[in-house]
């Protein structure tokens, strides 16, 4: 693991092996963050929420997942953010209240504190945003620029804002992929 100058590493909640996390990656809260094995964090990431990493996983630069303390975000085995995401577990429809995290509760108006999750095989491509109490079901992909506001469908490509269904992918070769990797 490599040295880090904006949180302590023995602060996560757990870390797996070969873990490799960037020097400018920023956790506000690591006791609410566990790492699996084999999982790479790159540089100007940002993390304010609860998150659960599970083996093989990417972080691309300059991601952000946010959503504070009480949300929530898990990424399962082999799902990858590219550059630029924004996973935000958290949000507000800035309609009525106080949005800011610096106030209670009771005086913000519809705050939206949620769950993010992308199973097995997950991508989310660069610049992209997902909104709360959005799940990617396995395979699920969501191409660059794009917007995620629902659930996403199994092995199934989206774009779009918001985003639409694009096309099938190839779950047969994801899989057969995966089984020959897991043999290495």
């Amino acid at each position: 693991m490599s040295e880090n100058i904006f949180f302590d590493l023995n602060e996560l909640k757990s870390c797996g092996k070969n873990v490799i996390i960037g020097k400018t990656v920023r956790i506000r809260y690591p006791e609410l963050v566990e790492i699996g094995d084999n999982v790479i964090i790159d540089d100007f990431t940002y993390i304010s929420t609860s998150l659960k990493i599970h083996n093989n996983v990417h972080i691309s630069s300059g991601c952000k997942i946010i959503g504070g303390k009480k949300a929530y975000v898990e990424m399962k085995e082999f799902s990858t953010l590219a550059p630029n995401v924004v996973l935000s577990a958290g949000s507000d429809d800035y309609i009525g209240g106080i949005a800011t995290p610096l106030v209670p509760m009771e005086y913000k108006g519809n705050a939206i504190i949620g769950t993010i999750i992308l199973n097995k095989h997950c991508i989310v491509g660069a610049g992209s945003v997902v909104l709360p109490n959005v799940t990617f079901k396995e395979g699920s992909c969501l191409g660059a620029l794009s917007l995620a506001n629902k659930n996403l469908e199994e092995y199934i490509l989206y774009a779009g804002i918001p985003c639409k269904k694009i096309k099938k992918r190839q779950k047969e070769e994801i899989v057969l992929l995966e089984t020959k990797f897991k043999k290495i």
